[in-house]
Formats: structure tokens, C-alpha cells, sequence
């Protein structure tokens, strides 16, 4: 795994506060700018921290970490299968990420403040860099991501609208 998890954790917290400071004073373009910071930081956390691998590697089960973490937890840490802590932070480390797309996407542009919007992009998002993962041999195409990326943003949605809520209400 590329960055350590505190590193992802400071960056998404960080840019979640940063878009909150700047939605209060209703800056739209800095939004804007923020958004764009976000998505490069993205694709560098993702694609370009990566070393090349000659091998294409994919995992289509999205169930395959928790179907490993279960077999290291019967057996007890059997060779061969990653270890019970770098399967759990791979998958907190996946939904952190996407975290700041929930919230930031529908502070920024008002067309997508639907829920089903936010998990269609992140998604789509999601499913692009696999993909480029895939085709430039940086990284697996692991469709466990791509569920743990869109919870992520569908996390980061449900803050936006409770924190949204209690603005209003005050």
C-alpha cells in the first residue's frame, strides 16, 4: 500500500474542514479549486505513488478481504495470506479516501446533491482508476475498492447533509 494511514486520514480531514471553513464564507470558486486539489491528490495517491508491475493483477470478488480476513482469522495467520491489519487498513484507508468527494461534490455543484448521484460518480470514479490501474500495470483492479471508494462517498454525503441540517437550524 502506497501512504501510510495516518497521512490519508490528515489529508481527508484537512480538506474536509477546509471545505467547510470555505462554504461558510460561501466562496464558490475556492470550492472549486479545493474540489480540483482533491481529485489530483486522488489520482496521485493512486496511480502515481505506484511502482510498475509487469504482472496484471486483478481481484473481481468483492468480498475477497473479507473472505481473506476470515481464513487468517481461522487459521491464524497461515503463509501465504496478508496479515489481519494491512487487509483492515487497506479497506478503512479505501473508504477514507472517498470520504471528502461525498462531502465536497455537493457543497460545490448543487445538481448533485442527491444521494444516488454522489454513489453513481464515485462509482464511476472509482471504476476509472482501477481501470488505469489495470491498463498501466500500477496496482491491482481490486472491485473491493470500488465498494469500499463508494462507501467512502456515500459516508462523506451523509456528513454533508447532517451538517447541512444543523446549519439550517441555526
Amino acid at each position: 500500500m502506497g501512504l501510510p494511514f495516518y497521512v490519508v486520514f490528515i489529508v481527508a480531514a484537512c480538506i474536509a474542514i477546509l471545505a467547510v471553513v470555505v462554504w461558510v464564507t460561501e466562496n464558490r470558486q475556492t470550492l472549486g479549486v479545493l474540489l480540483g486539489f482533491y481529485i489530483i491528490g486522488v489520482l496521485i495517491i493512486t496511480l502515481l505513488v505506484r511502482t510498475y508491475d509487469t504482472e496484471i493483477r486483478t481481484i473481481c470478488n468483492p468480498f475477497a478481504k473479507y473472505i481473506n480476513l476470515a481464513r487468517a482469522v481461522s487459521s491464524r495467520g497461515t503463509s501465504g495470506l496478508p496479515s489481519q491489519k494491512d487487509s483492515i487498513r487497506e479497506i478503512i484507508l479505501n473508504i477514507l479516501l472517498f470520504v471528502p468527494l461525498g462531502f465536497l461534490v455537493p457543497v460545490r455543484i448543487e445538481k448533485m446533491r442527491h444521494l444516488w448521484k454522489i454513489l453513481l460518480l464515485a462509482c464511476l470514479f472509482s471504476l476509472s482508476i482501477e481501470i488505469a490501474q489495470l491498463i498501466l500495470h500500477m496496482g491491482w483492479f481490486d472491485t473491493s475498492d470500488i465498494v469500499h471508494n463508494t462507501l467512502g462517498a456515500c459516508i462523506g454525503y451523509v456528513i454533508w447533509c447532517k451538517w447541512l441540517r444543523s446549519v439550517r437550524e441555526t
